[in-house]
């Protein structure tokens, strides 16, 4: 819809946070924000006070020397649900976002019923003081007795390999889900509502939380509900630990079963802690960065950059050009760019020397269970043979989304 000069615009109320030389405003309860400069955010607020367009752009041309129109920003802020004219039918129904692409406009938020002061209890000072010197003594105790570090041996089990795998698996996604409500907890501690998804990473399978809220808060307050989750595991890695200490002390006793499964736990944490440093891929560690040094676009500059640099080696001309990047952020690209390539070497380090060696393991003893067929022990027939089912299943679709990912990417381009 069309601005005239004498319009009169309803602005619905925001929030606003400086972000360096931009502001980023926002509508917390539809979960829509958006970067605008300063100067937008004048012609915003002089709007608010009652001001026409044509009033606001003569103002505008005073203060700046510049003849603006901004019929455009209205309607793209209309479209988000910031403004909208003033006095005309619409202005009988509530503000409300429109839908832009894939953007969902009816955001409903899980866990919103917890009050903040609940969270707060889990991320006040005195828990957090908690959860690091836990993990701290086990880092101490780990340097001193490197034997106790589980390796990936731990996730290969060798009687009873159904339950152990099938309890197991879930143990994980259960700790995965508290892994996720951590980040939503720390977030709602901030008074930021989140929600949680499920994707894939490369051929991993991985639940994430939108945590979007976090910027209607200042940076400096993002960085614990961005941490909350890797906070989590390596406060219920260190306390398993210190649980195979007190055992190997003498000062506890835990069952081989038990034993065994707090092993494999302890390696999936670490596992786990590795993954978030796949800085290829938008990981919490990711975010960390890009929040330390304000870039809203690090990915995808930082494959652009990467990408001229293939091409350049090649002897192409076809380079992206990516001088309208501040000078500053372009430092942080090149910097960034090699954490890019070691986390992607990581990545690969982690699917060849731990995943696959397991995955094989598991999957020689199905099919030498099928050759010896079932004349012998059926329990460990039937045993070796879901074992192997169980561990190619989630490999197979995480490598089928991958693949299917890269397919649909190169036809697009």
């Amino acid at each position: 819809m069309s601005y005239a000069k004498s319009d009169l615009v309803e602005v619905q109320s925001f929030t606003r946070q400086g972000d360096g030389e931009e502001v980023v405003i926002g509508l917390p309860v539809a979960n829509v924000f958006l970067a605008i400069p300063t100067e937008a955010l004048e012609i915003l607020d002089s709007l608010s006070l009652g001001k026409t367009v044509g009033e606001v752009q003569a103002k505008f041309a005073c203060d700046y020397g510049v003849e603006l129109d901004i019929d455009d920003l209205l309607q793209c802020l209309e479209q988000r649900g910031f403004v909208r004219p003033r006095g005309r039918k619409v202005a009988d129904e509530p503000l409300s976002p429109r839908p832009v692409g894939r953007v969902d406009g009816n955001v409903r938020y899980h866990f919103a019923h917890i009050p903040e002061s609940i969270a707060k209890r889990f991320f006040g000072p005195f828990p957090l003081a908690l959860y690091l010197s836990t993990i701290a003594a086990a880092l101490v105790i780990a340097v001193a007795h490197p034997s106790l570090i589980p390796d990936r041996s731990s996730l290969v089990f060798s009687e009873n390999r159904t339950v152990k795998i099938l309890a197991l698996t879930l143990i994980v996604y259960g700790t995965i889900f508290l892994h996720e409500f951590a980040h939503l907890l720390a977030a709602k501690a901030q008074g930021v509502n989140s929600r949680i998804g499920l994707s894939h990473r490369l051929w991993i399978l991985v639940a994430e939380t939108d945590m979007t809220g976090l910027w209607a808060v200042p940076s400096r307050q993002r960085y614990l509900p961005v941490l909350a989750g890797p906070l989590l595991d390596s406060f219920s890695a260190a306390l398993l630990f210190l649980f195979l200490y007190a055992q190997s002390k003498g000062a506890l006793i835990l069952a081989p079963p038990i034993e065994q499964l707090i092993k494999a736990m302890i390696f999936m944490y670490m596992f786990r802690l590795l993954w978030q440093c796949f800085l290829f891929v938008r990981t919490d560690f990711y975010y960390v960065v890009t929040n330390f040094f304000g870039c809203k676009s690090l990915m995808k500059d930082t494959e652009i950059f990467i990408k001229n640099l293939f091409l350049r080696v090649i002897g192409s001309t076809k380079l992206i050009d990516q001088a309208y990047i501040p000078s500053r952020e372009r430092r942080v690209v090149k910097m960034y760019s090699v954490l890019w390539v070691l986390g992607r070497g990581l990545a690969f380090f982690s699917l060849f020397f731990i995943t696959l060696p397991v995955f094989f393991q598991y999957v020689s003893g199905a099919l030498f269970a099928l050759q010896q067929g079932g004349s012998g022990n059926h329990y460990q027939y039937i045993d070796s043979v879901v074992v192997g089912i169980l561990n190619l299943m989630p490999l197979v679709l995480g490598l089928s989304l991958w693949i299917t990912s890269l397919v649909r990417r190169r036809g697009i381009s």
